[in-house]
Protein backbone atom coordinates (compact mmCIF):
# COMPACT_ATOMS: atom_id res chain seq x y z
CA UNK A 1 0.00 0.00 0.00
CA UNK A 2 3.08 1.91 0.78
CA UNK A 3 4.93 0.87 -1.57
CA UNK A 4 5.20 -2.41 0.41
CA UNK A 5 5.14 -5.71 -1.60
CA UNK A 6 2.77 -8.14 0.14
CA UNK A 7 3.96 -11.24 0.74
CA UNK A 8 2.64 -14.54 0.42
CA UNK A 9 1.32 -16.04 2.86
CA UNK A 10 1.02 -20.08 3.65
CA UNK A 11 -2.40 -19.71 5.45
CA UNK A 12 -5.45 -17.74 6.18
CA UNK A 13 -4.61 -17.19 9.54
CA UNK A 14 -1.19 -15.41 8.77
CA UNK A 15 -2.99 -13.34 6.39
CA UNK A 16 -5.35 -12.06 8.35
CA UNK A 17 -2.62 -11.74 11.16
CA UNK A 18 -0.67 -9.56 8.79
CA UNK A 19 -3.70 -7.70 8.13
CA UNK A 20 -4.67 -6.89 11.32
CA UNK A 21 -1.23 -5.75 11.93
CA UNK A 22 -0.83 -3.97 9.36
CA UNK A 23 -4.45 -2.19 9.75
CA UNK A 24 -3.49 -1.54 13.10
CA UNK A 25 -0.09 0.25 11.90
CA UNK A 26 -2.11 2.34 9.40
CA UNK A 27 -4.96 3.14 12.65
CA UNK A 28 -2.22 4.38 15.08
CA UNK A 29 -0.20 6.48 11.81
CA UNK A 30 -3.81 7.65 11.51
CA UNK A 31 -3.97 8.73 15.10
CA UNK A 32 -0.73 9.81 15.18
CA UNK A 33 -1.53 12.19 12.49
CA UNK A 34 -4.91 13.18 13.56
CA UNK A 35 -3.36 14.00 16.82
CA UNK A 36 -0.25 15.79 15.13
CA UNK A 37 -3.40 17.32 13.24
CA UNK A 38 -5.20 18.44 15.62
CA UNK A 39 -2.20 19.94 17.61
CA UNK A 40 -0.94 21.92 14.55
CA UNK A 41 -4.52 23.38 13.73
CA UNK A 42 -4.54 24.46 17.61
CA UNK A 43 -0.87 25.60 17.24
CA UNK A 44 -2.37 26.96 14.66
CA UNK A 45 -5.12 28.82 15.32
CA UNK A 46 -2.91 30.25 18.59
CA UNK A 47 -0.49 31.68 15.80
CA UNK A 48 -3.16 33.32 14.22
CA UNK A 49 -4.43 34.51 17.13
CA UNK A 50 -1.34 36.01 18.30
CA UNK A 51 -0.71 37.33 14.57
CA UNK A 52 -4.04 38.72 14.61
CA UNK A 53 -3.16 40.31 18.00
CA UNK A 54 0.22 41.94 16.54
CA UNK A 55 -1.69 42.84 13.10
CA UNK A 56 -4.52 44.95 15.56
CA UNK A 57 -1.37 45.89 17.53
CA UNK A 58 0.72 46.99 14.32
CA UNK A 59 -2.42 48.66 12.52
CA UNK A 60 -2.86 51.12 15.71
CA UNK A 61 0.52 51.50 15.56
CA UNK A 62 0.67 52.58 12.11
CA UNK A 63 -2.44 55.26 12.98
CA UNK A 64 -0.76 56.24 15.51
CA UNK A 65 2.18 56.94 13.75
CA UNK A 66 0.11 58.17 10.53
CA UNK A 67 -1.29 60.94 13.51
CA UNK A 68 1.69 61.59 14.46
CA UNK A 69 2.88 62.32 10.98
CA UNK A 70 0.16 64.61 10.11
CA UNK A 71 0.26 66.57 13.39
CA UNK A 72 4.08 66.62 12.82
CA UNK A 73 3.59 67.32 9.25
CA UNK A 74 1.28 70.31 10.72
CA UNK A 75 3.43 71.17 13.32
CA UNK A 76 6.39 71.88 10.79
CA UNK A 77 4.08 73.65 8.59
CA UNK A 78 3.55 76.09 11.76
CA UNK A 79 7.30 76.36 12.07
CA UNK A 80 7.64 77.48 8.31
CA UNK A 81 4.84 79.73 8.70
CA UNK A 82 6.53 81.35 12.13
CA UNK A 83 10.02 81.26 10.61
CA UNK A 84 9.11 82.65 7.41
CA UNK A 85 7.56 85.51 9.72
CA UNK A 86 10.04 85.73 11.80
CA UNK A 87 12.71 86.19 8.88
CA UNK A 88 10.50 88.82 7.65
CA UNK A 89 9.84 90.76 10.38
CA UNK A 90 14.05 90.71 11.44
CA UNK A 91 14.71 91.31 7.40
CA UNK A 92 12.22 94.55 8.50
CA UNK A 93 13.94 95.03 11.30
CA UNK A 94 17.17 95.19 9.69
CA UNK A 95 16.18 97.63 7.48
CA UNK A 96 15.00 99.89 9.84
CA UNK A 97 18.39 99.42 11.66
CA UNK A 98 20.06 100.14 8.32
CA UNK A 99 17.94 103.05 7.46
CA UNK A 100 18.78 104.43 11.26
CA UNK A 101 22.25 103.62 11.06
CA UNK A 102 22.75 105.25 7.93
CA UNK A 103 20.72 108.51 9.07
CA UNK A 104 22.50 108.48 12.70
CA UNK A 105 26.11 108.22 10.21
CA UNK A 106 24.75 111.26 8.28
CA UNK A 107 23.43 113.22 12.12
CA UNK A 108 27.04 112.12 13.22
CA UNK A 109 28.96 113.70 9.91
CA UNK A 110 27.14 116.15 10.15
CA UNK A 111 27.88 116.72 13.46
CA UNK A 112 31.42 116.71 13.16
CA UNK A 113 31.47 118.62 9.97
CA UNK A 114 29.55 121.50 12.94
CA UNK A 115 32.16 120.64 15.03
CA UNK A 116 34.61 121.44 12.76
CA UNK A 117 33.24 124.60 12.23
CA UNK A 118 33.05 125.32 15.78
CA UNK A 119 36.49 124.83 16.33
CA UNK A 120 37.19 127.04 13.17
CA UNK A 121 35.19 129.14 14.56
CA UNK A 122 36.51 128.82 17.83
CA UNK A 123 40.36 129.22 16.78
CA UNK A 124 39.25 132.62 15.01
CA UNK A 125 38.05 133.73 17.91
CA UNK A 126 40.61 132.77 19.98
CA UNK A 127 42.97 134.67 17.29
CA UNK A 128 40.72 137.95 17.52
CA UNK A 129 40.89 137.63 21.50
CA UNK A 130 44.58 137.73 21.54
CA UNK A 131 44.73 140.26 19.35
CA UNK A 132 41.95 142.61 20.79
CA UNK A 133 43.88 141.72 24.41
CA UNK A 134 47.33 143.07 22.16
CA UNK A 135 45.27 146.03 20.82
CA UNK A 136 43.68 146.49 24.92
CA UNK A 137 47.02 146.12 25.91
CA UNK A 138 48.39 148.75 23.57
CA UNK A 139 45.67 151.04 24.08
CA UNK A 140 45.91 150.34 27.54
CA UNK A 141 49.57 151.26 27.02
CA UNK A 142 48.86 154.33 24.98
CA UNK A 143 45.57 155.32 27.57
CA UNK A 144 47.99 155.35 30.24
CA UNK A 145 50.82 157.19 28.56
CA UNK A 146 48.33 159.91 27.14
CA UNK A 147 47.19 160.13 30.91
CA UNK A 148 50.31 160.55 32.58
CA UNK A 149 50.90 163.31 29.57
CA UNK A 150 47.43 164.98 30.75
CA UNK A 151 48.65 164.15 34.16
CA UNK A 152 51.86 166.30 33.54
CA UNK A 153 50.17 169.01 31.35
CA UNK A 154 47.90 169.76 34.12
CA UNK A 155 50.40 169.87 36.51
CA UNK A 156 52.32 172.18 34.17
CA UNK A 157 48.70 174.00 33.27
CA UNK A 158 47.86 174.53 37.47
CA UNK A 159 51.75 175.54 37.41
CA UNK A 160 50.97 178.03 34.54
CA UNK A 161 47.26 179.07 36.11
CA UNK A 162 49.66 179.40 39.44
CA UNK A 163 51.67 181.72 38.16
CA UNK A 164 49.39 183.54 36.05
CA UNK A 165 47.73 183.69 39.28
CA UNK A 166 50.96 185.04 40.65
CA UNK A 167 52.21 187.30 37.78
CA UNK A 168 48.49 188.83 38.14
CA UNK A 169 48.86 189.32 41.79
CA UNK A 170 52.30 190.83 41.47
CA UNK A 171 51.03 192.64 38.74
CA UNK A 172 48.21 194.11 41.07
CA UNK A 173 50.86 194.73 43.71
CA UNK A 174 52.69 195.97 40.86
CA UNK A 175 50.63 198.32 40.02
CA UNK A 176 49.38 199.05 43.82
CA UNK A 177 53.01 200.18 44.50
CA UNK A 178 52.71 202.08 40.97
CA UNK A 179 49.85 204.28 42.29
CA UNK A 180 51.07 204.49 45.54
CA UNK A 181 53.95 205.53 44.11
CA UNK A 182 52.15 207.82 42.21
CA UNK A 183 50.55 209.46 45.05
CA UNK A 184 54.00 209.56 46.95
Amino acid sequence: MDGEDIPDFSSLKEETAYWKELSLKYKQSFQEARDELVEFQEGSRELEAELEAQLVQAEQRNRDLQADNQRLKYEVEALKEKLEHQYAQSYKQVSVLEDDLSQTRAIKEQLHKYVRELEQANDDLERAKRATIVSLEDFEQRLNQAIERNAFLESELDEKESLLVSVQRLKDEARGKCYNLASI
